[in-house]
């Protein structure tokens, strides 16, 4: 994949005709010598995440040489000279040197590890959006098969604030489905319990009854490792949000207009010490949308508050967010609920070129399954989150005797043993067809530039009815272990 930046071999030299023969013949076993020594390849590399994986495994490869990188006063990265054959960079690094407009800086035997929009694809809401439109598309080519599967790749997702009343519209709708459905079955059990009151045997009400079917899970657009998570089930909580982004946005706009009027200086101290400020503010109005209070912080292990300081670090009044119907029946093993990190690699956009990787892992919740979401407590996010960052600083945690994880192969052999081989091939074909109907959705969007090239970490959940669902893409998949099994798959991976 990697253009080799090769050093030309000697030339075979003909000895010109006033050279003696004995010249001539020693010439002439140079020459065969040259031949048939090996030529040697060498790669110049540079990266701004030492200290990972791929640092190691580069490192350790013959004939790749390291070049260093080093930091400006501000704190960003670049190469010496810019003579390195491959980047291995940060998506940061990509957005500073890797503009739309500039990415003919590049030589045309370098790479690097990212497209320069690789957002179309790894940010939440550019992703639903672009699934929208490649079902658009298809509908309007009369391809309506197509459009369908656009449209079931991914849980139901709308972006916030942008589409706030498309998102209310839908849950008021689903809320009403499920009163009447609610009010129907009582009615049908109140009447079947009086014709047969000596049956000792009782109604069950259908899944779309139960409370789990209208919880959404609001994430912000630009995070990941579970930063700024919560849930809503109560159309007043969305209310609520809406109300309080308002006023915070309408308090920054006062602030900003009378810092203009009287002239006040926007030094660095004093911008620095304004944010912090209304960072304080929307901290203590917006934290109970994460579903942890201050008080219940207070009374959970160390652990348990650094997650609830992720979750309330990010302001969840004033990020964007994407709101995604919460998948409510996963499929279980062992009672916990699992989605599963698989690694997929892109070489092109166009043509599309997509490699999947055969080894992955599926990713398990701390704490057995349970359909309820409890306000205010902590077990949300162990129960309901299957983000590793999230579920290893449990208090229960230890790598040493279980990681939370199981290689794909296991998953796969679980599948076939508990259930049949029909239903795993089935499985994972879908999810194949899942990942190509993903970058067909973004293909057109994204940069054509040979230069560059991308691993993503996908993540996929499956539900009771072995239907995949794609939960979300990544740019930058965690290159770190937790444990020497998940250091030697990654190992293994790059």
């Amino acid at each position: 994949m990697i253009n080799k930046r090769n050093v030309s071999p000697s030339s075979v030299l003909k000895s010109p005709a006033s050279i003696p023969d004995q010249h001539s013949k020693n010439d002439e076993e140079k020459a065969r010598a040259t031949s048939t020594t090996t030529t040697t390849t060498t790669y110049r590399f540079a990266t701004t995440v030492p200290n990972t994986i791929p640092h190691f495994v580069m490192k350790a490869r013959k004939n790749w040489r390291e070049i260093p990188v080093v930091f400006d006063e501000f704190g960003n990265a670049f190469a010496i000279r810019q003579n390195w054959d491959f980047f291995y960079a940060d998506v940061g690094w990509i957005h500073q040197n890797l503009p739309y407009a500039k990415s003919s800086r590049l030589k045309s035997e370098q790479r690097v590890n990212h497209f320069a929009n690789h957002s179309e694809l790894t940010r939440k809401d550019l992703l639903a959006k672009n699934l929208q439109r490649a079902s658009r598309a298809a509908k309007k080519r009369g391809e309506n098969d197509v459009a369908e599967k656009f449209e079931k790749i991914s849980p139901k997702t709308y972006s916030l604030p942008g589409d706030l009343s498309l998102f209310s519209r839908e849950f008021d709708c689903n809320e009403n489905m499920m009163n009447r459905k609610t009010s129907s079955f009582s009615s049908s059990s109140s009447s079947s319990s009086n014709s047969t009151s000596s049956s000792s045997s009782s109604l069950t009400p259908p899944p779309m009854m139960t409370a789990s079917s209208n919880i959404w899970i609001m994430k912000p657009i630009g995070q990941s490792q579970g930063r700024g998570i919560f849930f809503v089930w109560k159309r007043s909580q969305i209310q609520r949000w809406q109300n309080r982004r308002k006023k915070l946005d309408d308090d920054m706009n006062t602030t900003n207009s009378q810092q203009q009027f009287n002239g006040l200086s926007t030094s660095s101290l004093s911008s620095y010490s304004l944010q912090f400020h209304h960072q304080q503010q929307q901290q203590q109005q917006c934290e109970q949308y994460s579903g942890v209070s201050h008080s219940t912080q207070q009374q959970n292990n160390n652990n348990n508050n650094n997650i609830a300081s992720n979750a309330n670090s990010i302001n969840i009044c004033k990020e964007n967010y994407v709101a995604q119907k919460y998948i409510h029946n996963p499929l279980l093993i062992g009672g916990r609920k699992f989605d599963m990190r698989l690694y997929v690699l892109v070489i092109s956009f166009s043509p599309l070129v997509v490699y999947v990787n055969r080894e992955g892992f599926a990713r398990f919740s701390s704490k057995r399954y349970d359909s309820k979401i409890k306000s205010n407590s902590m077990e949300n996010y162990f129960v309901h989150l299957t983000n590793h960052s999230v579920q290893k600083k449990g208090e229960s945690y230890d790598p040493n005797v279980c990681d939370l994880k199981w290689p794909l192969h296991k998953l796969r052999r679980h599948v076939r043993a508990t259930f049949d081989n029909k239903v795993e091939e089935t499985c994972f074909k879908e999810i194949e067809n899942l990942i190509k109907l993903s970058c067909d959705a973004v293909k057109s969007s994204m940069i054509r530039d040979e230069r560059c090239f991308e691993l993503y970490g996908y993540d996929v959940m499956i539900d009771d009815a072995f239907k995949p669902w794609l939960i979300e893409v990544n740019a930058s998949p965690s290159m770190t272990a937790d444990s020497t099994s998940d250091k030697e798959l990654k190992t293994r991976v790059f």
